[in-house]
């Protein structure tokens, strides 16, 4: 099990919002793959200092960086998309809209499931990070790794297409403005 994870920023900024989005993804799966590795490093060692680590990095990941990963979503590319959508809409597009449109409602609900499964598996970590054997419930780790490995693709696959048709140079402006506020950061 590697302790050490990646905290850095990814090369692109957020004056590249899309390239900072797609390294969140990578992020995401690197915990959920390090979560599953902490279940089997606590069943075989216990709540070691390395598990303990390793526990913390992905509550720090998933408590600060990831909320605001679904807050970009749902404020600002999310409803920027849909409105986009409508303003451009013709009757050839109509299929990309629906499906589009689907897949939103699908991503944000998921988003409202993890929460939920991420508060269930948190309470596990707190106490692997404070050196308390306890177990990961597989099935817990299985449902919140799959939903996200899922939700990654219907997002590469359908949303991201269809940001990189229907948004300009301003849009991308403006969210990756609003993704560096959301963090405090000034641009």
């Amino acid at each position: 099990m590697t302790a050490t994870i990646d905290f850095r920023s990814p090369s692109g900024g957020f004056d590249e919002p899309l390239e900072l989005w797609l390294a969140c993804h990578e992020r995401v799966q690197r915990f959920c793959t390090l979560l599953g590795r902490v279940k089997e490093h606590v069943e075989k060692r216990g709540a070691d200092a390395e598990a303990a680590e390793s526990a913390t990095s992905i509550r720090r990941y998933f408590n600060e960086a990831a909320p605001r990963h679904h807050e970009d979503e749902e404020i600002d590319l999310f409803p920027r998309l849909l409105m986009r959508l409508d303003k451009q809409a013709t009757e050839l597009d109509a299929d990309e809209t629906a499906r589009v449109r689907a897949a939103i409602g699908v991503l944000t609900a998921e988003h409202r499931a993890n929460e939920v499964l991420w508060a269930e598996l948190d309470a596990s970590l707190a106490c692997i990070a404070r050196g308390e054997a306890t177990a990961l419930d597989a099935g817990l780790v299985e449902a919140f790794s799959g939903t996200y490995r899922q939700h990654i693709e219907v997002e590469e696959s359908v949303v991201m297409p269809a940001m990189q048709r229907h948004f300009s140079a301003t849009d991308w402006n403006e969210v990756g403005t609003a993704m560096a506020k959301r963090r405090g950061v000034t641009t």
